[in-house]
């Protein structure tokens, strides 16, 4: 028996061929819609003659976004959190992200790190498949570069990812339903993740999203020269890796022929949270590791989305990606880093402090 996912052009249809639908997605007015399917070799062309179906796919896997042949083993390597606001232009008495929603589509939130002491986190679970809130610990690192650099977000756990740190397009599909239906309850996604290759379907849907007004930030990808959905689709927001001291990671996704990344954050040896009972990265001192990947690149310029929104009027997607590639400093010589490196500052101008006192604790 072959899985396939297949595509309609508008809402879900009976599929008139012989085969089992496992499962049905509906993301709602004017966007494709999709099943998971199972059916013998024999009826493939019956599928392919189907004047209902715009597209058929393999249930292909997707994989986290982080990189672990590329930590450094040298002790004094780490990407800070306050390295992060240095080199980003990000000044503490900026907008904390007031009244803002971020979804962190991925492993999960592990809330018992005190990172998420005073943040509101929602569980969404996908999965089906029970246990821990992340078992993983990619989500838990995620979502901590968010709270830290946005402390007054409430943030949104979808989780993807088992606790194998494996998922498929049947499970992600599952996933973009919940954004559609749901796209009034956050104002940004971040998808540290990727397909191991581009899905002109998948990013159709990614981008009908994008349209409804949600500020997506996703991660590029650690290929080099290639990459896959979602950062293919047209209009992501897509984020490259740096290192702490301006020089573009080695790993970093770019595509000469497109546009991806579009801008570069800190990926390279970052001090990130870690979830209890987890053991991605190299350990650090307390509940804390190291990793590197443009994982953790993203939720930074989420942040920063979220931060902007907080402070300008314009927040459309369209909108926040162009200030933010207007904003950034170009490394000279590197075409690999989309339009630069994210200069929050420079992004939106003259900002309105927020002049409370904000306690800020390195351990965190």
């Amino acid at each position: 028996m072959r899985e396939k996912i297949i595509f309609y052009e508008d809402e879900p249809k009976t599929v008139e061929t012989n085969c089992e639908i496992i499962e049905t997605y509906d993301f709602g007015e004017d966007v494709t819609s999709a099943a998971y399917v199972k059916y013998d070799e024999k009826h493939e062309s019956e599928l392919q003659a189907d004047e209902q179906i715009v597209g058929i796919e393999d249930n292909i896997s997707a994989t986290l976004r982080y990189e672990p042949d590329f930590i450094s083993e040298e002790p004094t390597d780490v990407a800070t959190i306050e390295d992060v606001r240095k080199l980003h232009n990000i000044p503490e008495s900026t907008a904390p992200g007031e009244q803002q929603t971020v979804t962190i589509m991925d492993s999960g939130i592990d809330t018992s790190h005190p990172v998420f002491e005073d943040t509101a986190v929602t569980q969404v679970d996908v999965t089906e498949t029970g246990g821990s809130d992340d078992a993983v610990g990619h989500g838990t690192a995620v979502a901590g570069q968010v709270t830290r650099l946005a402390p007054a977000v409430d943030l949104i756990a979808l989780r993807i990812f088992g606790s194998d740190g494996k998922t498929k397009m049947n499970i992600i599909l599952r996933a973009y339903e919940w954004l559609h239906k749901n796209h009034d309850r956050y104002n940004v996604v971040n998808m540290s993740w990727g397909a191991q290759k581009q899905s002109k379907q998948l990013d159709q849907i990614h981008s009908k999203l994008i349209e409804k007004g949600v500020r997506d930030v996703v991660a590029a990808g650690n290929s080099g020269a290639k990459s896959g959905s979602p950062a293919t689709a047209k209009g992501a927001f897509s984020i490259g890796a740096c290192t702490k001291d301006g020089q573009m990671a080695e790993f970093s996704s770019y595509n000469p022929n497109g546009d991806n990344p579009d801008v570069s954050a800190i990926g390279k040896d970052n001090r990130l949270a870690q979830a209890s009972g987890t053991n991605m990265g190299k350990q650090l001192d307390g509940r804390w590791v190291k990793a590197s990947g443009t994982s953790f690149a993203a939720p930074e310029v989420a942040s920063m989305v979220a931060k902007y929104i907080d402070t300008k009027d314009d927040w459309s997607p369209k909108g926040v990606l162009e200030s933010f590639e207007s904003g950034a400093r170009d490394i000279e010589d590197q075409p690999k880093d989309g339009a630069g490196i994210v200069d929050y500052q420079a992004t939106v101008g003259k900002e309105t402090a927020d002049t409370s006192e904000q306690e800020v604790d390195e351990v965190l």
